[in-house]
């Protein structure tokens, strides 16, 4: 009600209307729901993708855009099964940014490891910036969620460290509401905080503060995070950088612990006030809204993608090679034995099978690649992809889908799959570039995939599967100079369809 409007009433009707609305927005239901940020910033970032393999190195950033501290989660995925092989704290003042590399000290089959010469406040110690005359601090990646009595039926050695995706998940601002916290983190006029030293006993001395009441100097999260990755090949002079995806309005409790626990992941977010956990998914000029009972669903139908589109080019003529990289976040909660017995979920939907040793260590999902050249001429089904040759799929947590018959030009393990494969030969079409769309809702014989469905609790279903990712494309110029390879690479995200259908009506799209 306007002021003019109010003014117009009775002295005494004004005060019983206004009274009465603001009881009712008391007890209204807040609105709360994960969405994804189309400018970029948010309270959770998924990177889609590092790698160590075949020379390359990832360096990674994570920016607070906020004038107030912030306590993070780091942690850093496989790409097989999604199981975690390395997680730090890392506390940020305001305006802080973040740097640190993964890289490869070894042979193919040895482990990853990550260094930093950045001086922002991280738990474990570990990774304090020392001496620079004695080179970075380091730690390395683990394969003990996957080994030994965590097996999982997958590759057991430490190369399946060297790739898969990582994410950043806001735990909460930092204050200086009873030990002074921000202050410990804060930067000096030298670019060093003022006491990590605070930071690190508070987690692990005797009588540690947040050892033992981890909310001290804690508030709610207030997004606002911010990052990319870069996966660089040096000798060969490639780098293709991608912006991780932003998800808002994931948390508003403090979720702050240890750098080795569990949680927080995807599917521990805040639910509204009714106790559903919300997704806002735009289509067009629209959001939907889609209620599910557990946080990693929202965030799946987040990324729900009934089509991936994107260009390739494979051309012999200026040395060009393309791998797509596609990467499922939430996945492991819907495939992962111990995640499905953790929470007792009947059925792997929206993907197909679990992942086990019986599977040969996959766990595939099929798909249908329909290819197009500049001029729009295309080649779909049998003719892509003809017997013996099984059918297209995506058997891993991130893929790599090699163009071409010669690998995958990232030296990617994840394009390697059985019973399905996930690449595509162009150049046997006669084809050297255009563009693919990767079709989720229905396999290489033109059948819908019943599985590829996120039905909500309150209308909405999301048809197609939860994918993210890049095309990184790579020319080779021998003719600048004789004598010099000029290199020229770049990656470009993505783009991807929403498809949603009205469950008390399977025909009808969602209103």
């Amino acid at each position: 009600m306007s002021r003019l409007a109010a003014s117009r009433l009775p002295r005494t009707v004004a005060r019983r209307v206004i009274a009465s609305m603001l009881a009712l927005l008391a007890v209204a239901p807040a609105a709360h729901a994960v969405t994804l940020n189309p400018r970029g910033l948010g309270q959770v970032l998924i990177y889609p993708y590092y790698t160590v393999n075949a020379g390359f190195g990832t360096l990674l950033s994570v920016v607070n855009t906020t004038p107030n501290g912030k306590a993070l989660k780091l942690r850093f995925h496989e790409g097989r099964n999604g199981r975690a092989v390395f997680s730090l704290n890392l506390y940020l003042s305001p305006f802080d940014a973040w740097v640190a590399q993964v890289y490869s000290s070894g042979d193919e089959n040895s482990v990853a490891s990550i260094a930093t010469n950045d001086f922002s406040c991280v738990v474990p110690a570990l990774l304090l910036p020392v001496d620079p005359g004695s080179g970075p601090p380091r730690a390395n990646f683990s394969n003990a969620a996957f080994s030994g009595a965590n097996a999982d039926g997958g590759p057991t050695d430490l190369s399946r460290t060297r790739e898969g995706f990582f994410d950043v998940i806001e735990m909460g601002e930092v204050t200086d509401a009873a030990q002074h916290t921000l202050t410990a983190i804060t930067h000096d006029e030298n670019g060093v905080p003022a006491s990590c030293e605070q930071i690190h006993a508070a987690w692990s001395a005797p009588g540690g503060y947040w050892g033992q009441n981890a909310q001290t100097d804690l508030a709610p999260p207030g997004g606002g995070l911010y990052g990319a990755a870069s996966i660089i090949n040096v000798a060969e002079g490639l780098m293709y950088t991608v912006n991780a995806t932003a998800v808002d309005g994931f948390s508003t409790a403090i979720q702050h612990t240890g750098p080795g626990d569990a949680a927080p992941d995807l599917n521990t977010g805040s639910a509204s006030a009714g106790g559903a956990y919300a997704a806002f998914i735009p289509f067009g000029a629209r959001l939907v809204e889609a209620d599910y009972a557990r946080s990693e669903d929202a965030v799946s139908a987040l990324l729900m993608a009934a089509n991936l589109d994107n260009e390739f080019v494979v051309d012999a003529a200026v040395g060009a090679r393309t791998d797509w990289i596609v990467t499922m976040p939430t996945k492991r909660f819907y495939t992962d034995p111990a995640l499905l017995a953790a929470t007792a979920m009947p059925t792997p939907k929206p993907f197909d099978t679990v992942f086990s040793g019986a599977n040969g260590g996959t766990s595939c999902s099929p798909a249908f690649p329909q290819l197009f050249n500049r001029e729009e001429l295309t080649e779909v089904g049998c003719l892509l992809l003809c017997p013996p040759q099984p059918q297209f799929g995506l058997c891993f947590n991130s893929n790599a889908v090699a163009f071409g018959s010669s690998g995958s030009s990232l030296g990617s393990l994840l394009s390697i799959a059985t019973p399905l494969v996930s690449h595509v030969d162009p150049v046997a079409l006669g084809f050297t570039s255009g563009s693919l769309r990767m079709d989720f809702t229905v396999d290489a014989a033109g059948s819908a995939q019943p599985n590829h469905a996120l039905p909500s609790s309150n209308g909405p279903s999301l048809i197609g599967l939860p994918a993210i990712g890049f095309s990184a494309i790579n020319y080779s110029n021998a003719n600048v100079t004789p004598g010099v390879l000029a290199n020229y690479s770049g990656a470009s995200p993505h783009r991807s369809t929403a498809e949603c259908l009205a469950a008390t009506d399977p025909a009808t799209s969602c209103p």
